[in-house]
C-alpha cells in the first residue's frame, strides 16, 4: 500500500465521520451497526490499496453497502436512535417529527436527503455514490422533499 493513500484515507475518514455516521444511522436506525458499518467500509476501503476516481462518493458507497449489511444482519429487529445526538439538536418533539416524517419515505429519496442536508454532498456526488444518473438522484431528493413537506403540512400547529 502506498502511504499516500493511506493518509488520504484517513483525512477522508477525519472530515467526514460525522456525517458518515449520521448517514449510517439514517440506513441501520442503531448506533452500533452504524458504528461497524463505517469501521468495516473504511477496512475494505484500506484493504483496496488504491484510491478510487472518486475517494468521497465511494466511501459513501461503501458504508451504505456496509450499512445494509449490518441491517440485513440485525436479528433483533429496529432499535431505533435519533439522528440528532448532540448540544445543536432542536428539541425533542420537533426531532421525533423529523425522523417520523423522514421513516415515511422511500430509502433513496431519505438517504438523498440525508446525505445532501446532512453530509453536504452534491446531487452528483449522490448519484456516484449510489451509481445512478444524476438525473435519478435528484429525482430522489426533489420527491423527498416534496413528500416532507406535505407531511409536515398535515402536522396540527399550536395555537399561540
Amino acid at each position: 500500500m502506498v502511504r499516500s493513500f493511506v493518509d488520504e484515507v484517513q483525512a477522508a475518514y477525519l472530515e467526514h465521520r460525522q456525517q458518515l455516521y449520521i448517514y449510517a444511522l439514517s440506513i441501520t436506525h442503531n448506533r452500533e451497526h452504524a458504528e461497524d458499518a463505517i469501521h468495516n467500509a473504511f477496512a475494505a476501503i484500506l484493504r483496496r490499496g488504491k484510491s478510487p476516481r472518486e475517494l468521497r462518493p465511494y466511501i459513501f458507497r461503501s458504508v451504505r453497502n456496509a450499512a445494509l449489511d449490518a441491517l440485513k444482519a440485525s436479528s433483533n429487529g429496529h432499535i431505533h436512535t435519533s439522528l440528532f445526538e448532540d448540544e445543536s439538536a432542536p428539541d425533542p418533539s420537533v426531532t421525533i417529527l423529523i425522523q417520523e416524517a423522514l421513516a415515511k419515505l422511500t430509502d433513496h429519496e431519505r438517504e438523498a436527503i440525508v446525505m445532501k442536508i446532512y453530509s453536504g454532498l452534491t446531487l452528483k456526488e449522490i448519484a456516484a455514490a449510489h451509481q445512478v444518473s444524476i438525473n435519478t438522484s435528484a429525482s430522489w431528493y426533489r420527491r423527498g422533499l416534496e413528500k416532507l413537506r406535505g407531511i409536515l403540512e398535515e402536522v396540527p400547529h399550536e395555537q399561540d
